[in-house]
């Protein structure tokens, strides 16, 4: 029996998703937690592979457990997972489901704080005191959307067959604590996300124009994006799928 569960996590405590053998990471976690309840180890398949430091509103993760498991594990999980992980949903699907291959888009948001906030610190980038040009970003974040080659916003060494995006939703929002960036595609590459809001963070700073974003697209020239943004600030918000899928 295929389950799909749903997960939201704060990843501050934690080496990424992916497991790894000295590390302490989200996969890690949630397969110990299975293990004791099933008395078994049971492999997990996330829709994605967050960093480290990374959070998520709702990682999808399927894996297989037999059918007299279903109830256990639906009422027992969260008590078994540390506090910074939940489980929010449990769900059977089909045998053929997999959570990573059958998402049609994914969705992070980068937040930007201004000044100094102990409370929200953990969840946004805090550069201090700044007065960055929202409609630069916000431009720039135009210039994003459609279907490019975004090997200048990625980090090599990801094993890709193609450096290709389809980006569906890019915007950036303002309060009075500073700057939501949001963008939606069928898929991303290592650390674009960051290093994407690092470049509409050197676009808001007034340092390059707009027009940078679309440079990058066109040559996959690296030098010209901004820096990769702290961890802190990104978070996976969405993932979907087909309506007939799940």
């Amino acid at each position: 029996m295929r389950i799909l569960t749903r997960l939201e996590f704060d990843g501050t405590a934690y080496s990424g998703w992916q497991i790894q053998p000295r590390d302490i990471t989200v996969q890690g976690e949630l397969e110990k937690a299975l293990k004791k309840m099933c008395g078994r180890h049971i492999a997990v398949t996330g829709a994605g592979r967050t960093d480290a430091g990374v959070h998520a509103i709702d990682m999808p993760v399927h894996f297989d457990i037999k059918p007299g498991e279903f109830d256990r594990i639906n009422k027992g999980l969260n008590t078994l997972l540390p506090r910074d992980i939940s489980c929010l949903s449990v769900a059977r699907v089909d045998d053929e489901f997999h959570a990573r291959f059958h998402a049609v888009s994914r969705s992070y948001k980068y937040r930007i704080g201004t000044g100094r906030h102990p409370l929200s610190s953990r969840y946004e980038y805090q550069p201090g005191h700044c007065n960055l040009d929202t409609g630069a970003m916000r431009k720039a974040a135009e210039l994003s959307l459609g279907h490019s080659n975004w090997r200048g916003f990625a980090r090599e060494g990801g094993g890709n067959s193609t450096w290709d995006m389809d980006v569906s939703a890019a915007s950036v929002a303002e309060n009075n604590r500073g700057w939501t960036l949001t963008i939606t595609a069928n898929r991303f590459l290592r650390g674009v996300v960051r290093i994407w809001s690092g470049t509409l963070y050197r676009i808001g700073t007034g340092r390059v124009s707009p027009e940078t974003v679309v440079r990058i697209l066109e040559t996959a020239d690296k030098r010209l994006a901004g820096p990769s943004l702290p961890a802190c600030g990104l978070t996976l918000t969405e993932v979907r799928y087909p309506h007939e899928i799940c």
